[in-house]
């Protein structure tokens, strides 16, 4: 059974959003969703709600959803991991046959979190790895094994995250878009050596909202139909100590998967744009590597500036990615559209210390 996005909405980015509440922003992507799609709230069947309760300042926070979504009373499932995993989630649902719609939600509320760091403490063993420093540490030892294994330097590195930032100036949804040289992220405060403070995306705000739905539904209302044509997702090793930090195992097992689902033999030669997690600049590298994609199609790798210029989202940062390349596809991604994008990759990491990744792949109606 073929599942197609019929439409997205997207409420972002915001370094910090004081005036709208985090069900506000959800209530307004999910009603540009909606209008995208072509269909009500009413004709929806069932939802995937994507967050973590810790960066929402609420516990159990998913049960605030549904109002926004017009999803009361409907099935509802919640996924506490990256966009792309609640994504493919959904796309699992529909092709049981037991739903014809769905909508996808994810958001963030970054700005309410006074101590971020803090709070991804939590997320390592409390034993062995919880070490009382910033939790980026594990990020400088991915980057410096990285680089010891690769044809990468640091100044690499540095000149993706200036370039990132640079070609997003003409991205209205980029807040962190800005000029800056190789040299000043270089220079920039170190924050878990090698990697700096501008190597790493900052924090965000905004929602995400995509409506999925079989082709039948498709033909009935949506404008441009986009076809998702292959997905996966798998961690690499959970035992820090056990892992190979200079590869993302979780972004090539799940690339796999959805190139051979997608029936893709050589990405290069048929993935036209892509979006890769950057949420720290080393790790772009990591997963074009992990994904068979060469520095030769870094041209067409996060067209948007990515997360770099984009903000960090946390769980809703792929969907950022997810919203743009369905734009991209559409030849509605204004200054940065990429000529003659028909098929489109992207890939989320849940972020340290995890190697958790997923991979979609997207495919225009005009292919």
């Amino acid at each position: 059974m073929g599942v197609v996005v019929m439409g997205v909405g997207f409420c972002g980015s915001f370094p910090t959003s004081t005036g709208l509440s985090y069900r506000e922003m959800i209530a307004r992507a999910a009603q540009m969703a909606y209008r995208d799609a072509g269909v009500a709230a009413e004709q929806i069947d069932g939802a995937v709600s994507v967050e973590e309760d810790f960066m929402s300042g609420y516990s159990i926070a998913d049960e605030y959803t549904p109002d926004q979504l017009g999803m009361v009373r409907k099935p509802m499932y919640t996924v506490p991991g990256d966009f792309l995993q609640g994504l493919g989630s959904a796309v699992m649902q529909i092709r049981t046959g037991q739903f014809k719609t769905m909508v996808v939600e994810s958001y963030c509320k970054a700005s309410n979190v006074l101590t971020k760091e803090e709070v991804q403490h939590f997320a390592y063993d409390p034993i062995f790895n919880r070490l009382g420093v910033t939790p980026h540490y594990l990020a400088g030892i991915e980057m410096q094994q990285f680089l010891g294994c690769s044809m990468y330097s640091a100044t690499d590195i540095a000149e993706l995250a200036a370039k990132s930032r640079v070609k997003a100036l003409s991205n209205p949804l980029a807040p962190y878009a800005t000029r800056v040289e190789i040299a000043d992220v270089l220079r920039a405060r170190a924050v878990a050596s090698p990697i700096t403070e501008l190597m790493m995306a900052r924090p965000a705000d905004g929602a995400i909202v995509v409506v999925l739905g079989t082709d039948d539904a498709v033909s009935e209302s949506a404008r441009k139909p986009v076809h998702v044509i292959g997905s996966g997702w798998a961690s690499g090793n959970s035992i820090i100590e056990r892992r190979d930090h200079a590869i993302s195992a979780g972004t090539h097992i799940a690339g796999r998967m959805a190139y051979e689902e997608a029936g893709i033999e050589v990405p290069e030669d048929e993935i036209d744009v892509a979006y890769v997690s950057d949420i720290y600049a080393h790790r772009a590298f990591m997963h074009m590597e992990a994904l068979g994609l060469s520095p030769e199609m870094l041209p067409v790798i996060n067209p948007d500036g990515g997360a770099q210029a984009g903000g960090d989202l946390f769980e809703a940062t792929s969907g950022a990615r997810f919203y743009d390349a369905v734009r991209q596809l559409r030849g509605e991604a204004g200054e940065h559209q990429v000529e003659g994008a028909e098929t489109a990759l992207v890939q989320g990491w849940r972020g340290v210390p995890t190697d958790t990744c997923a991979v979609v792949i997207l495919e225009g109606e005009g292919r």
